[in-house]
């Protein structure tokens, strides 16, 4: 629990310099100590025919002008996530909240290397070593591994640019833009030029269907239409929930089955992708007799959550 807080509050400190916000909050992370005595493997410095930090300048120049495009986002999450904060009576429960959106925050960044890395290994041309990697894709990873390893300037400028890549498009996830609009990270959402905080509650959209609710009725095969929110990657594709109920009908499994990387998110290689014919998670259900009817919780992935049926 000390380690999520003290993460949380990094992520709040990283947070309010992005928004440009002046509100202080106190950390509970130990400050690290300078070190300037740091040495760099082949570093060039006397002879590099690159100009010392011009790359990492100009790396850091295009990425803040990236992160700060999204700044207003930014300032309006962080300040969804101060009022979360105010209205949360355990600072622990503010905390697995706060991981778990940082867990899905992370990940989807991250992915997006990884597919297209696959599609410049499956679109490569020239010869295949050993019938799996051409050798154009080889030797391009050698000449980009040795300009990394043995150039100072490369490897720093490299590092930069990751870093603010990886703000600038959590910051798109924030506002929408640079077509992710189905990465959505925000808290709070535009509706109709209003904003809406957080979720509704479920009496303000449950139907009076929902009286009779049959939880046999549930069980099945379930077909995704659309999905709003972070903890679904828009990478995947032809998801379904397979629906089966338990002795005593008061429980079920849910085989929660997905295939990726969609044709459009990774045009070259999303055939050869080990899950391109599916991959399939099992997420155990009840009901909880104090809920009305209609909320049914699951619990897979670490965390129990509810799912509402509207109608």
């Amino acid at each position: 629990a000390q380690t999520n807080e003290e993460f949380s509050d990094v992520l709040l400190d990283i947070l309010r310099v992005v928004s440009g916000s002046n509100e202080e909050i106190v950390s509970t992370t130990k400050p690290k100590s300078n070190n300037n005595n740091v040495s760099s493997s082949g570093n060039g410095d006397n002879n590099s025919l690159i100009p010392k930090n011009s790359l990492v300048l100009a790396a850091a120049a295009i990425g803040s002008i990236a992160v700060l495009s999204h700044a207003g986002s930014y300032a309006q999450f962080f300040s969804s996530l101060q009022e979360m904060k105010a209205n949360v009576e355990d600072p622990a429960d503010f905390s697995a909240a706060l991981n778990f959106w940082i867990f899905f925050a992370v990940a989807h960044p991250i992915l997006q290397p990884i597919l297209w890395i696959s599609d410049v290994l499956h679109g490569s041309p020239g010869p295949m070593i050993g019938d799996l990697v051409p050798l154009t894709f080889l030797l391009g990873n050698v000449v980009a591994i040795t300009a990394i390893a043995y150039v100072a300037e490369i490897r720093n400028a490299v590092n930069v640019a990751a870093l603010f890549a990886f703000f600038a498009y959590v910051g798109a996830g924030l506002d929408g833009q640079a077509g992710l609009g189905d990465f959505n990270l925000a808290l709070d959402d535009s509706y109709r030029g209003q904003i809406v905080k957080g979720c509704p509650a479920y009496e303000e959209v449950r139907q009076p269907s929902m009286n009779d609710f049959n939880l046999e009725k549930y069980q099945g095969l379930w077909y995704e239409q659309k999905f709003h929110d972070y903890t679904q990657f828009k990478e995947v594709y032809d998801t379904t929930l397979g629906i089966k109920l338990t002795d005593g009908g008061n429980g079920w499994i849910d085989d929660f089955a997905v295939k990726g990387p969609a044709p459009d998110s990774a045009p070259l290689s999303w055939d050869k992708s080990p899950v391109a014919n599916g991959a399939h998670y099992f997420l155990f259900g009840r009901v909880d007799p104090n809920d009305p009817k209609g909320i049914l919780r699951e619990k897979g992935f670490g965390v129990e959550f509810p799912n509402y049926i509207v109608d």
